[in-house]
């Protein structure tokens, strides 16, 4: 009886499965959180694949992932998973028809080369453990948009690639979303040149359809694109304070560039917006940068959402 009361616990506070674990730890560098946090859109030398995912049908995500270690990035987990969006219905790069096992040859094709990637650093640590597949190593970073790879002297540009495609608006609930953004507590502490970051959160996902408000006046432009502090709106007496972040050359970047300038009398944009839920390296950066040493330190606020493309507006 004394075991059966124990495991009954355990599942009510959510033990029994990863998905439910609260702290979830791992290390970034300092240097790193400070490029990011400059740049919207970066790029990484010397990035050799391990390995690539299957093409992803469209209610998944319409991706192909390519798990990768980059030189000299000491994080921990040293894996990273590079994504393109929309490969399961863009045709391969200079074809005219859709073929899926254009992808998977290319996706062969780059396995234990060395490339140049250009992306959006997404800092989320939902596969810290228990993967290490040639396509998902253990890790916390993606490039995620993946906006362009070069290989050799051919570069291939995926910008056109980052929008919602028709039928997905994300796996993630409304519900789950709004869980994270309202109770997910996040601290980091200097330890070297590293910071140690502990996110202690519930359930976590990825893609989410969510109602979100940017303001004109909190609009700024960036290398890559935009940053806003926005907000995400579930119920209009409650807004959550967020930041975004958009990339240049996509439809959703066009449209704030283009009303960050316009003499409309509407303050904010207000979208139903595919995102993906993200921790903000720049507020990362500003916590940890004047931390003494191995003290740890509060996050607040701590998330952004990477804002792929409009699904619905008002």
């Amino acid at each position: 009886m004394k075991f059966l009361r124990i495991l009954l616990t355990l599942i009510a506070v959510g033990w029994s499965s990863s998905t439910y674990a609260t702290d979830r730890v791992f290390s970034v560098p300092l240097e790193a959180l400070k490029s990011w946090s400059q740049d919207i859109v970066v790029t990484m030398q010397n990035v050799n694949i391990l390995g690539h995912s299957n093409v992803h049908p469209v209610n998944n995500d319409c991706e192909m992932h390519f798990g990768a270690k980059v030189d000299g990035y000491a994080g921990d987990p040293w894996g990273w998973v590079v994504e393109p969006m929309n490969v399961c219905k863009e045709a391969f790069f200079k074809k005219t028809k859709y073929s899926k096992k254009d992808w998977l040859d290319f996706g062969s094709s780059l396995k234990d080369k060395k490339v140049i990637v250009e992306g959006v650093p997404r800092i989320w640590p939902e596969h810290l453990e228990g993967g290490n597949e040639p396509s998902n190593p253990n890790h916390a970073m993606e490039l995620h948009p993946l906006t362009k790879l070069t290989l050799g002297k051919q570069a291939y540009d995926f910008i056109k690639f980052i929008y919602a495609p028709e039928g997905f608006r994300g796996g993630m609930s409304a519900a789950t979303a709004q869980n994270i953004l309202e109770d997910s507590e996040v601290a980091v502490s200097k330890q070297g040149d590293e910071v140690e970051i502990d996110l202690d959160a519930g359930k976590i996902g990825n893609f989410s359809t969510l109602h979100i408000r940017i303001p004109r006046d909190k609009i700024e432009s960036a290398n890559g694109g935009h940053h806003a502090m926005g907000q995400v709106i579930f119920d209009r007496k409650k807004p959550i304070a967020v930041g975004m972040v958009t990339v240049k050359g996509t439809r959703i970047d066009d449209r704030v560039a283009q009303f960050q300038v316009s003499t409309s009398k509407r303050e904010a944009l207000r979208i139903d917006a595919l995102v993906l839920i993200s921790l903000d390296p720049r507020a990362l950066y500003q916590a940890a940068k004047d931390a003494p040493a191995g003290t740890k330190v509060k996050v607040e606020p701590a998330l952004q959402l990477i804002v792929y493309d409009a699904v619905e507006e008002e």
